[in-house]
């Protein structure tokens, strides 16, 4: 995990709700763990899909739930840059029922878990 993308994508994503006039997301540590798990296992296993991110959820008590991810970028902002010029990435980040967020990073994949209640 690279803690300094981590972080620097909070803050971007922040940043950009801000913007939008939506409240900024609450770092989830079990979602953080959680993508990062996914992330590192999209590494080692080469495939890069949304498919099963919903298990990552489970035991935890979100209402809504999404997920972005992201590959080929090795720092925060083209990361960002790349997941706001798509509608949908676009769309989970500015998302008003998203409240929480986690981020994992490994091997320029990057895992973004959203929850809300």
């Amino acid at each position: 995990m690279n803690s300094a993308i981590v972080t620097a994508l909070v803050m971007l994503m922040n940043a950009s709700r801000a913007d939008a006039h939506v409240p900024a997301f609450r770092e989830d540590p079990a979602l953080s763990a959680r993508a990062q798990v996914r992330a590192e296992r999209m590494c080692s296993t080469k495939q890069f899909s949304h498919d099963g991110y919903q298990a990552a959820f489970d035991g935890l008590r979100y209402n809504w739930k999404g997920e972005n991810l992201a590959m080929g970028r090795k720092d925060a902002e083209s990361i960002h840059a790349q997941l706001m010029a798509s509608p949908g990435h676009r769309e989970n980040i500015l998302k008003r029922q998203y409240g929480a967020v986690g981020v994992g990073h490994a091997c320029n994949i990057t895992v973004e878990l959203f929850g809300g209640k």
